[in-house]
C-alpha cells in the first residue's frame, strides 16, 4: 500500500488494484483540489460531498456504518458530528480521525480505532486537535505508525501550527517522504514510527 497526502485531510491509499481517498476537500474554502478519482472516497463531514467534484465511478461513504468494496472494509463512527473511520486495506488497520476537534474521547469513542496499525490524526490546532491533544490520543491508542494531518504544510490558507510543534510534543524522530510504502510484514513491532508526508 502507498499512502500520499494532497493537503488538509486528503490522503490517498492505493495499491495496484484499489484506491481510497479520505476527505478530498479543502478546509480553507479557497483552495481547489481538483476532481476525485478513486474506487472509494470517505467523508468525515457529509455536508462536503455536494461541494466536492467526485468522479461518477467513486463509491462515496459519508455516514457511520459498515462498508465493503473490492476487499476494502470501512467502518464509520460519529463522534461530535465528525465521522471517524477504521479502514482495513491490505490486512492493515488505518484509523482516520477526520476533523477531530478538542473533545475528550471516551473509551466507547475509541473502541472502533483501538488496535489500529496506522493512525492519521490532525495536529495543527485551530478548530482541530492540537499537537498536545493528538499526542494524548496517540498514547491512548498506541498505533505502530502515526501520520499527522492538517498542519501548516499542506493547509494552504488555513491557519495551522507547524508540524515541528507536534514532532517536539511526540518526541519521535520523523521519517519525511512524499509517498509512504508499507506492507503488513513491515509494520514496526517494537517502536512507534512517525511518518511526515509532503503535500503533493
Amino acid at each position: 500500500m502507498t499512502i500520499s497526502w494532497h493537503g488538509f485531510n486528503y490522503f490517498k491509499l492505493k495499491n495496484s488494484n484499489q484506491s481510497l481517498a479520505t476527505n478530498p476537500y479543502n478546509l480553507d474554502k479557497v483552495t481547489n483540489l481538483g476532481k476525485v478519482k478513486s474506487d472509494i472516497a470517505v467523508f468525515s463531514d457529509s455536508s462536503q460531498v455536494a461541494k466536492t467534484k467526485v468522479d461518477d465511478n467513486v463509491f462515496v461513504i459519508d455516514s457511520a456504518g459498515e462498508y465493503e468494496m473490492k476487499d476494502i472494509f470501512v467502518y464509520g463512527q460519529e463522534i461530535n458530528k465528525n465521522i471517524v473511520y477504521l479502514i482495513v486495506f491490505e490486512d492493515m488497520k488505518i484509523a482516520f480521525m477526520g476533523e477531530l476537534g478538542h473533545q475528550e474521547l471516551s473509551n466507547g469513542d475509541l473502541e472502533l480505532v483501538e488496535g489500529a496499525d496506522i493512525l492519521i490524526v490532525p495536529v495543527g490546532g485551530g478548530d482541530l486537535a492540537t499537537a498536545k491533544e493528538a499526542a494524548r490520543l496517540i498514547r491512548q491508542l498506541e498505533p505502530r505508525i502515526v501520520i499527522p494531518s492538517c498542519h501548516k504544510d499542506g493547509s494552504f490558507k488555513l491557519k495551522a501550527d507547524d508540524v515541528a510543534v507536534f514532532v517536539k510534543e511526540i518526541g519521535l524522530k520523523p521519517e519525511e517522504t512524499e509517498k509512504f510504502n508499507i506492507k503488513k510484514k513491515d509494520l514496526p513491532q517494537e517502536d512507534m514510527k512517525l511518518v511526515i508526508l509532503k503535500a503533493s
